[in-house]
């Protein structure tokens, strides 16, 4: 059995894409909101986790789509 790990750097772009996203998704939903109550915070970290998570499922297509053209 060969143990091949040629999808490692894959994973690890997505990764790194998804820290980056995230990043900018927090950003945007600071800039979005601007929190001066706790509501408006609490709004906030909603919109940063939703953001984030779009942000990741799109790094994880990018890397699918990348990947399946080899």
């Amino acid at each position: 059995m060969s143990n091949s790990n040629n999808g490692e750097p894959m994973v690890i772009a997505m990764w790194i894409i998804t820290i980056i996203l995230t990043g900018v998704a927090g950003i945007l939903s600071w800039n979005w909101v601007e929190p001066d109550s706790f509501i408006r915070f609490i709004i906030f970290l909603v919109l940063w986790g939703i953001l984030s998570k779009v942000a990741h499922l799109l790094s994880m297509g990018l890397v699918a789509l990348l990947s399946s053209g080899k």
